[in-house]
């Protein structure tokens, strides 16, 4: 079938620069284009962002967010991206300045911060450039999380990947996860991804396995909140840690955790996981199991209390013993004769 322009509908027309469909068609997703064409239609030299937000159905934050790719790429004016590009050359001068620098002078130069920054969405648009699996990992995301993925979402998978190593068959599990439970914000993702990065879940068995170990411990979770008066559904990513730490390291059920609990609830009266962390790990190295173990150890103790009660008593008696012997009043009798 062949297609062609309607005629009519060039008695009315706009101009859109050629670089939107020679460079940018493939690597922009569908609201940053709605963003620049409703722009371009409407208010190329002054827009009315709230105009064109209620026009697109679109909230301001998401459509700033869109319209920062525009600006970055240089298509489009605008105070933000200026200070952003200024920023960019004055990093890139003190770079250039820092490697003339003699040998002394940058031993005094304090190591750089290693947290990742942001990339800006000229670096985004460039990685989709040059690696066609980063755009099937945007696609991909988008309809697993079912919304397009903005420029947030594309700085957290894009870290994900490039930084903490996740590749994008492990990203998508990890989605998947997130979309089961319900969490679907980027940077519960993001604190969930650089876990799996830090400790290395970069197989799609390993992120199978730690799948398995993050819904036995949303499950264990569920129980010590219900029994703590906890109102929170799932566990923060530290919460979560020391869950996994009792369970899988310790081997320890949700029984042994609940005594922990209580235990820590009588001496300090407040939550503390550390304490719980502190009971359970002196459990561990005795030896201690389950309740039924600490309840023989109880019982062992109270049967030593009284042989040790009776022991310090009779330690007693014999120290007064000597002392009367040695300092009592001494009384002379003479031994009848018979």
């Amino acid at each position: 079938m062949n297609y062609s322009v309607n005629p009519i509908m060039f008695k009315s027309i706009f101009a859109v620069p050629t670089d939107v469909v020679d460079k940018h068609i493939r690597l922009a997703n569908g609201d940053q284009l709605k963003v620049l064409l409703w722009i371009l239609r409407n208010s190329p030299d002054n827009p009315d962002l709230e105009e064109m937000c209620k026009a697109l159905k679109m909230n301001m934050s998401d459509a700033k967010d869109y319209l920062q790719y525009w600006v970055l790429t240089g298509m489009l004016n605008g105070e933000e991206g200026d200070a952003l590009q200024k920023s960019v050359k004055n990093n890139n001068q003190s770079t250039k300045e820092d490697s003339a620098l003699p040998v002394k002078e940058k031993k005094e130069i304090p190591e750089p911060d290693t947290t990742p920054s942001k990339p800006s969405s000229t670096e985004i648009a460039e990685r989709i450039e040059e690696s066609p699996e980063i755009g099937h990992l945007f696609n991909e995301a988008q309809h697993k999380l079912g919304k397009t993925i903005g420029y947030d979402g594309q700085c957290t998978l894009l870290l994900l990947h490039d930084h903490y190593g996740l590749p994008a068959d492990v990203l998508f599990m990890l989605i998947d996860y997130c979309v089961s439970i319900g969490k679907t914000n980027y940077s519960y993702i993001l604190a969930v991804g650089k876990d799996w990065g830090t400790r290395e879940i970069d197989t799609l068995d390993k992120a199978a396995e730690q799948i398995t170990v993050l819904r036995k411990t949303n499950t264990v979770w569920h129980e010590f909140a219900k029994n703590a008066g906890i109102a929170n559904p799932r566990p923060t990513i530290k919460q979560a840690g020391h869950i996994r730490r009792w369970t899988e390291e310790l081997k320890f059920g949700i029984d042994m955790i609940l005594l922990a609990y209580e235990e820590m609830a009588n001496h300090t009266g407040k939550l503390n996981f550390n304490y719980i962390d502190k009971i359970l790990l002196n459990w561990h190295s005795k030896g201690y199991k389950k309740p039924e173990d600490i309840e023989k150890a109880a019982e062992e103790q109270k049967e030593r209390k009284p042989a040790k009660a009776a022991a310090s008593a009779a330690s007693y008696d014999l120290d007064e013993f000597k002392e009367r012997s040695l300092h009592g009043e001494l009384k002379y009798e003479r031994k009848k004769k018979k």
